[in-house]
């Protein structure tokens, strides 16, 4: 299997988890040849989320390495009361900011980034400028997993259905929950704007057939307000089984960042949740990229 131990001359791989994640030392980003790239690929298809640590990267250099997955986004921040800025210097480079006066953006949720999208970002990077110590972890949790461990008969079902995604604009607060919703969205022209591009309802596929050829629940506690055809209420106990289940321990990996650590990990079949446990004094800086964009397609083994 890819993900697990191998080491060659220049480069040792190390699963984080045994169906989560892997370490690989001895890459440089900034110089990738074609033969390293095609071990990444196969890597993160596998095992869906990669650490790089002791990085160098300057920002033109981690969207350089980050468009190799695909086009990158720029993020809708405006969605969300804790929005991240764009860098000045590079706007596709997120910039997730936290000293002493200036409290950046904080999660403190569940969620699979920006599925309210028609084409949602299938990759996602973190890197790490400055990091506390001994705070501020991030964790993941593998969808994917969660999904084999199904009983068949759960699957099959799932694979019959579809959720119905949206922004807090649409859900509203009680039902979005903290993490996106905005009161000022409803007052800030420049958010109202964007209220407007973001104001329908989007239906994905449950369970999403990846490029690499196996299924994964594809679902947000974040952005999912129902199963499609189901009202809220009897969507809520069933969709929360299951992200409970995402949430044991045996399906997810809990990062401690370093600085210089680039993590990259695939939105089409994870979801992550930021800890929130550190103050101002603890200074954190990360800056992020999204992009890949992918239609959602449903399970060879159902009509989605």
């Amino acid at each position: 299997m890819v993900g697990e131990n191998f080491q060659t001359d220049e480069i040792s791989l190390k699963p984080l988890t045994k169906r989560l994640g892997s370490s690989l030392e001895g890459i440089d980003c900034r110089h990738v040849d074609d033969a390293t790239w095609a071990t990444i690929i196969d890597v993160f298809h596998d095992r869906n989320l990669l650490v790089f640590p002791k990085q160098n990267l300057n920002p033109d250099e981690h969207t350089a390495f980050m468009e190799r997955f695909g086009e990158l986004d720029v993020h809708p921040q405006e969605l969300s009361a804790r929005s991240t800025l764009a860098l000045p210097e590079n706007p596709k480079v997120e910039l997730m900011l936290n000293k002493p006066g200036k409290a950046g953006p904080r999660s403190a949720a569940w969620h699979t980034d920006v599925t309210f999208r028609t084409e949602p970002v299938a990759v996602t990077s973190l890197y790490g400028v400055q990091t506390p110590e001994a705070c501020a972890d991030t964790i993941w949790s593998s969808l994917r997993a969660v999904f084999d461990d199904l009983s068949p008969g759960l699957q099959e079902t799932l694979r019959g259905l579809k959720a119905v995604h949206a922004t807090a604009f649409v859900m509203g607060k009680s039902q979005a929950g903290s993490i996106n919703y905005d009161p000022t969205s409803e007052t800030d022209p420049k958010k109202k704007d964007l209220k407007a591009q973001y104001r329908e309802e989007v239906v994905h596929p449950i369970v999403h057939r990846h490029e690499a050829g196996y299924d994964t629940l594809y679902i947000n506690p974040a952005f999912v307000n129902r199963v499609e055809g189901w009202s809220a209420e009897e969507s809520a106990p069933f969709l929360g089984m299951l992200y409970e289940q995402a949430k044991l321990a045996n399906y997810t990996y809990r990062h401690r960042w370093s600085k210089n650590d680039l993590v990259v990990w695939d939105n089409r079949c994870t979801m992550h949740y930021g800890v929130n446990d550190y103050g101002e004094e603890d200074h954190r800086i990360l800056h992020r990229t999204t992009g890949a964009a992918f239609v959602v397609t449903g399970s060879a083994y159902s009509n989605n």
